[in-house]
This record gives C-alpha cells, sequence and structure tokens, in this order.
C-alpha cells in the first residue's frame, strides 16, 4: 500500500474564489497546498490565496470546520499574526481555500539561509514579536502546533523606524488537518517533525502552550547559530529516519553550547542561553516554560546582555550589521524551503533544510523540513511515518533516561518571582580603614583582578521577610571593569543590571528601563570612598568621596566626584534611603550594607533595586533589596 502524493487543483489565472478573489498567477507550493497571488475585487487590493491539497479535504468534517478555524487567528491581538480576510471552500473542487494579507518579504529559513547567524540584537528582537503573537495566542487558548522557520515571516514594516515586521502563519490550520488525519488514519504525522514537541507524536496526547514553547527553544538556537540542533541532519545524504528518531528519543539532550561546540561555533551561544533552552526543550511538557510570554520574558535579559557586549567589546568595534531582508526579497510565501538560498557563511555554512529519501511531505503550510524531530514525554504509541517509497513504519519506542530540568521552586514559593536577588548579609570586603587621598579618588581603580563573569545557578534565595523562594540562573558577562547582570527566574519575569567589584563586593544596580545606576562606599569614619558606574556611561568608573556624620545616618557633602551635591542617607530598617540632590536633578536610591561596605542601586525615578555579594571563590552570597522598602532578601549564586 502506497500514499497518493499530495496535489494541489490547479487554478487558472481569472478564476474566481469565494465571488471576491480573482486569481493572477501561481505564488508557490508547499507541504499543505498551493499559493497563488489574487485580486480582492471588492477592494481592489492584492491578497495571497492558499489553496489546500484535495487530499486534505476528503473528510466532510474537516470542510465543514475549516472555514471556522481558519479564522482563529482574528481571536489572537497582535500585529504579529498573519491576516486571514476570508476562508471558504470552493463548490466545484471541495477544496478549502484561505485568502490572507499578502506579505512583501521572506520567512525566516530563506533569511537564515542568505545571512547565516544572526547577532543577538536582531534575535533578540525577532523572538521578542515571535512571542509577542504567540503570547497573545496562548492568552485566547490557541496553539499554533507547527512553529518553523518556514512558518514565520518576516516582512518589510510600513512604518518608519522599524526594521522588519515578524508574521506568524497558519494559525489554527494544524489543529484541523491534525485531527483530520486522526479520523482519515492517514499515516504522516502532523507538523514538521523537526520542531515540534514529543506529545505531538502521540495522538491521545494534550497539546497545550508547552508544545509551542518547545519549537520556539529550536527556533532561537537555529537563529544564533544558522545550525539545526539535531546532529543528524548535518550528516547530509548519510541522514537516516531512524538516527534522526534515535537522536530525538533517547540520546542526551546536550546543552546548546555543547551542541554548538560540535559545529565550531560555540562562542555564537551566550550566556544563560544553556538554562533557558533547558526550560524549553524538556521531553516533558510540564517542565517547560507554561507559554511563549514566560518563555520570553525569561530570553529578554539573555539576549539583551548579549547584545550590550557585542556593542561594547574591548576587542574592537562591533560588526556592522546587515540588513533583515534579503536584497531580492519577494511576496509572501514566494520562498518555499525547496528553493530557498543557501549562501555560504565565512564561519557557518548557510541553512539548507535536510532532506530524507523517501519521507512524504507532511507538515502544515510548506515543504517538509527534517525528518521526524522531538523526543516523545514517555512511551509513544501513536508516532508512524511514511518512508522508503511510501510504505507505512510503526515505530514505537520508550523513553528512557535522564531528562533535562532546571531546579523547580521550593514549595513555599510564590506565584511571581521577587524583585530581583541579592546579597546574604555574607563577608564584606576587609579592607584597610586608612583614609585615601583625594587624588586617588579623582580616577577609576585599576582593573579588578576578581573576574566573576560566568553563569551561576541559584542555590539558595529567600524573598524579604522570608515570604517564600524562588529558583533560576543569574549570567555575569564582563567588559572591562564593569559587568552586565541578567536574572532567569522560573517562574515570573527575567532582570538584567549593572555592577562592578570594589574589593571583595560585586555591587549590582537594576530598575525596570531608563537610566539608573549603582555606587559602591567603603565605610570610614565621616567619609565614604567609593565609586559608581550608570547605563547612561557604559564602561565608566567614576570614583566619588562623600564627607558627613559618622553612623550612616544624615547630610553627606559630595567632596570629591564628578558629580556636585549633597547627599542624604536614612536608615530604614534592614536598608537605607539614599537620595542624591545634584546639579543635574535629584536620584532617588535604596542601600545595602555589608560588612564596612555600603552598595546603593539608583534612578531618576522609576522602580530600582540593590545587590550586594560577597565574593567567595566560586561562590557569591548577598542581600537584595527595592526602592521604598524596609526588609532585604538573601540569595546565593554558585558558578558552574
Amino acid at each position: 500500500m502506497t500514499d497518493a502524493p499530495l496535489t494541489a487543483v490547479p487554478l487558472s489565472p481569472g478564476t474566481v474564489l469565494g465571488g471576491d478573489f480573482r486569481i493572477v498567477r501561481p505564488l508557490s507550493q508547499g507541504g499543505m497546498g498551493a499559493v497563488f497571488v489574487a485580486e480582492q475585487l471588492s477592494t481592489g487590493k492584492p491578497r495571497a490565496v492558499k489553496l489546500m491539497h484535495a487530499q486534505l479535504a476528503q473528510d466532510a468534517r474537516f470542510r465543514e470546520r475549516f472555514e471556522q478555524e481558519a479564522r482563529v487567528g482574528a481571536r489572537i491581538e497582535s500585529e504579529h499574526v498573519v491576516e486571514v480576510v476570508a476562508a471558504g471552500v470552493d463548490p466545484a473542487t471541495q477544496t478549502p481555500w484561505l485568502a490572507m494579507e499578502l506579505l512583501d518579504g521572506s520567512d525566516l529559513a530563506a533569511v537564515v539561509g542568505q545571512r547565516g547567524a544572526l547577532p543577538p540584537d536582531e534575535v533578540r528582537e525577532l523572538m521578542g514579536q515571535l512571542c509577542h503573537a504567540l503570547a497573545a495566542a496562548h492568552r485566547a487558548g490557541v496553539v499554533h502546533r507547527d512553529l518553523k522557520p518556514e512558518n514565520i515571516f518576516v516582512a518589510r514594516p510600513r512604518q518608519q523606524n522599524v526594521r522588519f515586521k515578524v508574521k506568524v502563519l497558519d494559525f489554527g490550520v494544524a489543529k484541523v488537518v491534525a485531527e483530520t488525519r486522526a479520523v482519515s488514519a492517514m499515516t504522516s504525522s502532523v507538523g514538521t517533525p523537526l520542531w515540534m514537541a514529543p506529545e505531538q507524536t502521540e495522538l491521545a496526547q494534550q497539546i497545550t502552550p508547552a508544545s509551542d514553547v518547545w519549537s520556539l527553544g529550536l527556533i532561537a538556537f537555529f537563529l544564533l547559530t544558522a545550525r539545526l540542533y539535531w546532529l543528524e541532519p548535518s550528516r547530509g545524504q548519510r541522514a537516516s529516519v531512524m538516527s534522526l528518531m534515535r537522536e530525538v528519543l533517547f540520546n542526551p539532550l546536550e546543552p546548546p553550547s555543547a551542541r554548538a561546540a560540535h559545529h565550531g561555533c560555540a562562542h555564537l551561544i551566550p550566556p544563560g542561553f544553556d538554562a533557558w533552552f533547558a526550560r524549553c526543550v524538556s521531553r516533558e511538557a510540564h517542565a517547560r516554560f507554561a507559554d511563549a510570554g514566560q518563555a520570553m520574558a525569561a530570553l529578554e535579559p539573555v539576549l539583551a546582555a548579549a547584545s550590550y557586549r557585542s556593542t561594547t567589546s574591548p576587542h574592537g568595534p562591533p560588526v556592522p550589521v546587515q540588513p533583515m531582508m534579503p536584497a531580492h526579497s519577494m511576496p509572501a510565501h514566494s520562498m518555499p524551503a525547496h528553493s530557498m538560498p543557501a549562501h555560504s557563511m565565512p564561519a557557518q555554512p548557510a541553512y539548507t533544510a535536510p532532506t530524507y529519501p523517501g519521507l512524504a511531505r507532511t507538515d502544515v503550510g510548506g515543504t517538509f523540513s527534517p525528518a521526524p524531530s522531538v523526543p516523545p514525554r514517555r512511551a509513544s504509541s501513536g508516532l508512524v511515518l511514511a518512508v522508503a517509497g511510501g510504505g507505512l513504519l510503526a515505530l514505537m519506542a520508550l523513553v528512557i533516561g535522564g531528562v533535562l530540568l532546571l531546579r523547580r521552586m521550593t514549595a513555599d514559593e510564590p506565584d511571581t518571582a521577587p524583585p530581583l536577588p541579592s546579597s546574604h548579609g555574607g563577608p564584606g570586603a576587609a579592607t584597610s580603614t586608612a583614609p585615601r587621598p583625594p587624588s586617588h579618588l579623582t580616577s577609576p581603580p585599576a582593573s579588578s583582578p576578581v573576574d566573576v563573569a560566568g553563569t551561576y545557578d541559584i542555590t539558595a534565595s529567600r524573598n524579604p521577610g522570608g515570604q517564600g523562594s524562588y529558583a533560576g540562573n543569574v549570567l555575569l558577562s564582563r567588559t572591562g571593569d564593569t559587568y552586565r547582570i541578567a536574572w532567569i527566574i522560573t517562574k515570573g519575569s527575567g532582570y538584567e543590571g549593572i555592577a562592578f567589584v570594589q574589593d571583595q563586593t560585586l555591587a549590582v544596580g537594576w530598575a525596570n528601563g531608563g537610566q539608573y545606576g549603582v555606587a559602591a562606599y567603603r565605610i570610614d569614619g565621616e567619609r565614604l570612598h567609593g565609586h559608581w558606574i550608570s547605563t547612561d556611561r557604559p564602561g565608566q568608573v567614576q570614583a566619588e568621596e562623600l564627607q558627613g556624620p559618622a553612623g550612616l545616618s544624615g547630610s553627606y557633602r559630595i567632596a570629591h566626584g564628578a558629580r556636585q551635591g549633597t547627599v542624604l542617607i536614612a536608615p530604614l530598617g534592614e536598608t537605607y534611603a539614599v537620595t542624591w540632590t545634584l546639579s543635574t536633578g535629584v536620584l532617588k536610591g535604596v542601600g545595602i550594607r555589608s560588612g564596612d561596605q555600603l552598595v546603593v542601586g539608583w534612578s531618576p525615578g522609576q522602580q530600582v533595586g540593590v545587590v550586594s555579594y560577597g565574593i567567595q571563590g566560586k561562590q557569591l552570597t548577598g542581600r537584595w533589596a527595592t526602592l521604598g522598602g524596609t526588609l532585604a532578601g538573601s540569595e546565593t549564586l554558585v558558578r558552574r
């Protein structure tokens, strides 16, 4: 028994669908159907019309439900979902069709195929727009089910100061096709196995937003490296379906940094990405981020830190950013996966979707990209693939071995993450109490011999007042004498900040945006000797000395430094309220004392926080607080 190839009903120019869409010319052919350029007669606008393969419409229930499900995108409140303007079933051929906005650009597979690995700032913007669409869909109870580069379109923007506009294609359609194939006992798996989650191979398994999160992890790796995460497709003609299945079902899920090292591009994986990826690509759906919103909130600080590091590198100016759109981009769907350009890049060959001899095209909305993907969570009883000339292969596999999981939050943790991590009372730096001459304070300190850059696990934590704990990872990336820091919290939003080392204390400040900074002072009776950094002066460490009453309480004069004015320090329980009255304006801050060090995070007005870590080898032990709070939280980090 063999499966007939999927074919689309041919349409001649001039044919009118739904009484309003006149076919102009063919545009592309994919695994789910053919796409045509059409004119909408009622408005005169050009449209893209997708005609489904006739075989997909053999079941009456498919035709009955298609029009309703095809409009699922209208329920998603996001400008990053392709607009479906009409849908119906052609009475002459009984073939379902969609009429959509006609976009000018290329799909993500073609973009990466032409440009290779994308810089972190572009990946950040791409993933942000993609996750905006998915988060809105997940809030509306919609799961895409078939996320892949070919279903993510990078369109030319229609507004100024916007580099590109991401549009997600084929919302709602995958669900209908999946249910139709289940009823019709079709043998091809639904979705594109290279990208789809394990539970999608089991017909009885529930599909949730976490299924899309799996795909997001693989797509992010693809954007950063221009490589597929799975190793089997890199074998080219020697690749086989069974070998790929063995990889995704049984082999350990290596961290992206290790997988990138195999391809010779480990330098493209930013610090903190491994931990984020593990939360996305877990064979257990419940161990992943719950939805796209949570996934992006955790990815944001990782890519923000990588973007900052790439633009402030001490090793030379940043590499010029190439335009996102390919030089000769074409209208929507004009670059199907099977004909995308594949220009090689110096460090990484450009992406070309691997093929597997005899494997049927079974994806939703594009040509079949590599074979089965995604390791199932438990025993897989429903994974069936068409291979070797269309024959049937029933594959049952038990998922064994350990699954990489991020540490779970402790039982008493709250539903939301804390404002930000910080230092436990931990050992402050033991430094000389002899006052330093003012001349020493007029220039930044020598480069610190202590380097705390790296990826850390949060091994212990406590919110202020002992109100629950949290888990996650922290990454520190160094630029000269300063650091960028990012927290990836298991449950809740991520955070990022700036930091520098003074003696054996890592001083950290963070805010919700805008300008902010951090200062660290060594307490010496009536004098406070210190330094400060701010986001509006990247990489610059400024010296400052305050003079005033002993005891960290009262008004202090800025005796030496770039700023002029006074500083008011007031004890508030476990924290300090600190206010700078400067010639340039007023700054509000919150301070934490550790030993003889006072660390203060400050900002012109918005929410701000501070962290004071004591450095003990690979361990950072600290306390943290937020503006207006009287209690401190605690946190311990251990470098990997």
